[in-house]
């Protein structure tokens, strides 16, 4: 186990922790390049990096700014040298047509770039957000023209159950301690309105996207407890930890979405047995995780009454009428159970409507009516190009500063109209008709329901710039392609 994974651990000590130590500029430079020069030598060792990398890397940039580069180095070095070797190699060029249901995705971002300049928008901010679009989405070539062994399908399934537990048990610590413990001095003061005060925001920084993610490590735990031989003795506690500490998020979106996903995989699979398991997480999670952080934070919380949060120093008057409605929804048995509740409540809707998701939905509308064949492109309406450089829109049709859509499908028909929509349907029409051509394979059921997880996030995230997502949704993609005309490289008969 140390020695397949020993240039891994020297990658991770080199690229992660040097510069967690020494946070100049210049040494995050100096490891990277240093880090690319070892993937050389180990190409799947620097594929593995990006799933330690990813789920933290909004923690590590805090720390040192010069993290921001890595993964797309990282990531672009991976690529150019897929492309080496294919040249280098001469692989035939019939093969590309394996990807060709890559194409909708391509032309998507086409399109949203061309309308983006129709419309004013500057061209670093359409750069920007082809970036935050394609980054990930180079996976797909990445590890489709990988080989790979059984030891490698293990070796990507530890990493992601070891980090996994790791954000999980972070994120204990953190919900316990009221987010004063191992956090970087800046996320102690963040502004959090009570509501969003009593959830886990984890290394990643954002409740909705450790819960995406413990969604994922959880399906990869309970999948590699039925397929893997060794270590079941640590993977049930690893499927436990990540039950609790996903419920202490409150991420309904991610919760509904990867619960419905795995009902799917179940009745894909009737694999039974994983329903055991799954039901065990669940009942054994609440009750010395979920429960037990409950009482804990409680506990703690009444022994430091002089610590409080800059959430509670805003607006006094707020602050009571937030804090009443904070200890009505505290009761352990209740506060899961009320989140929930709380999306048919005719008090959100209003709110939704007035300034929330439904605002952004029929203003979305409104604007897609006014432009329905491009759109307004890229940079104009709730994308990551929008936070960062602003919309040449706001002002045209009153949409609030720094808003994001948090609504792909509205996204997608603002500022690509119905032309870039249809190529993005049909990148997911393809997919399916790969799916049915492949359903006897084994890992079809996975990528179908993952699919499923995403279109359903999609209505509340931008699952298309959520790089976690799209790290793990691409990355099985293209392994898909991949088993689609090879078997694994030890599968072969001798």
């Amino acid at each position: 186990m140390f020695k397949e994974n020993k240039l891994l651990m020297i990658l991770i000590g080199i690229s992660i922790l040097l510069p967690l130590i020494f946070t100049h500029l210049a040494v995050s430079v100096i490891s990277i390049a240093v880090t690319l020069f070892l993937v050389l030598k180990d190409k799947k060792s620097g594929l593995l990096l990006l799933f330690v990398y990813f789920p933290i890397r909004p923690f590590l940039i805090e720390m040192n700014g010069g993290f921001k580069l890595l993964g797309d180095a990282l990531i672009l070095f991976l690529f150019a040298l897929t492309i080496i070797d294919y040249i280098k190699y001469k692989k035939p060029i019939p093969r590309i047509t394996n990807y060709l249901v890559t194409i909708g995705i391509i032309l998507f971002c086409v399109i949203g770039s061309i309308s983006a300049f129709a419309t004013g928008v500057e061209l670093k901010a359409v750069i920007f957000q082809n970036r935050a679009f394609l980054i990930t989405f180079l996976m797909i070539f990445i590890v489709g023209e990988t080989t790979f062994t059984r030891r490698d399908i293990r070796r990507f399934a530890g990493i992601t159950i070891i980090m996994g537990s790791l954000l999980s048990v972070h994120g204990l610590i953190e919900f316990i301690t009221s987010r004063t413990w191992f956090v970087p001095e800046a996320w102690e003061n963040w502004n959090l309105s009570s509501v969003n005060e009593m959830r886990v925001y984890g290394l990643t920084a954002n409740p909705n996207v450790l819960g995406t993610y413990l969604s994922i490590c959880l399906f990869t735990t309970l999948y590699a407890y039925h397929s893997f031989r060794k270590y079941k003795w640590v993977l049930l506690p690893a499927a436990v930890l990540m039950l609790g500490v996903l419920c202490l998020t409150y991420s309904r979106g991610s919760i509904l979405a990867f619960g419905i996903a795995f009902i799917l995989y179940i009745l894909l699979t009737r694999d039974w047995k994983m329903i055991k398991m799954f039901v065990v997480s669940v009942v054994v999670g609440l009750c010395i995780i979920y429960y037990p952080a409950n009482a804990a934070k409680t506990f703690v919380s009444q022994g430091n009454p002089d610590h409080q949060s800059p959430s509670s120093q805003v607006d006094e008057q707020e602050n009571e009428n937030e804090q009443e409605q904070h200890d009505k929804n505290q009761s352990q048995s209740s506060t899961f159970s009320n989140r929930f509740k709380e999306i048919f409540s005719d008090d959100i809707i209003q709110k939704s409507t007035e300034w929330g998701r439904l605002y952004v939905v029929f203003k979305g509308i409104d604007i897609y009516m006014e432009h329905p064949v491009i759109g307004t492109g890229f940079g104009t309406f709730g994308d990551s190009a929008t936070l960062s450089y602003g919309s040449p829109i706001t002002d045209e049709y009153g949409l609030p500063e720094e808003m994001y859509s948090d609504n792909q499908y509205i996204q997608f028909l603002v500022e690509t109209g119905t032309l870039g929509t249809l190529f993005v349907l049909f990148f997911i029409i393809g997919l399916f008709v790969l799916l049915w051509k492949r359903r006897g394979q084994t890992l079809s059921p996975v990528l179908f329901s993952l699919i499923v997880a995403a279109l359903l996030m999609a209505l509340f995230y931008n699952v298309l710039e959520e790089k976690i997502l799209t790290l793990y949704f691409y990355s099985i993609l293209g392994y898909f392609l991949y088993k689609g005309r090879n078997p694994l490289e030890d599968e072969k008969p001798r």
